[in-house]
């Protein structure tokens, strides 16, 4: 009889979640798109990533029984996950985007763990990327609006269960974007 030891336990890396989940894969142009008001908050078909919302909606076929929150996107850049949120509201509710963030990682945990990756591995950022609605002369006020999200949300950073969150819209996440990842990401500000 073999005595296994820790090392004869190789864990898989996010690559295997990439793959497992490859028919999910999209542009920031699909996962950003708002259907009640029939537009995209980011037009880019560069970057890839992973519509979330679709794996859940397929595990989760009908609604009216269960079907968990969940973000709109996953994001992988080495060893950082981004869960990206997009919200074209005035007002966005907080309870909805903390139900989103809740449940959301709590499936992607559980899908990670069936895949033997350990999620220790990872960074996980939930970012909520937002559609600024203000007049073009109040602009300079850049984050007034995400101030109250964000620091809703903090305490989902201080329980572990994410490293990291970040609100804000989408013309300083797209720099933001460029800056971290070195990539473009052609995404514009609605008007």
């Amino acid at each position: 009889m073999k005595i296994l030891k820790a090392i004869d336990y190789k864990m898989a890396d996010i690559s295997e979640f990439v793959k497992k989940y490859a028919e999910y894969k999209t542009t920031f142009k699909v996962t950003s798109y708002d259907d009640y008001n029939d537009t995209h908050l980011c037009l880019d078909e560069l970057q890839e990533n992973i519509n979330f919302d679709e794996i859940i909606a397929n595990k989760y076929p009908n609604p009216n029984e269960y079907r968990p929150k969940s973000f709109d996107s996953v994001y992988i850049d080495n060893n950082d996950v981004y869960c990206i949120e997009f919200k074209n509201e005035k007002n966005p509710n907080k309870k909805d985007i903390e139900d989103k963030l809740v449940d959301g990682k709590r499936e992607l945990d559980e899908m990670l763990i069936s895949l033997n990756i350990q999620k220790n591995d990872y960074k996980f950022i939930f970012c909520v990327v937002y559609n600024k609605f203000k007049p073009h002369s109040e602009r300079y006020k850049r984050g007034i609006q995400s101030y109250p999200i964000e620091m809703y949300l903090k305490k989902h950073q201080e329980n572990k269960l994410v490293d990291d969150v970040i609100t804000e819209d989408v013309d300083f996440f797209t720099k933001q974007f460029r800056k971290k990842i070195s990539e473009d990401l052609k995404c514009e500000e609605l008007t």
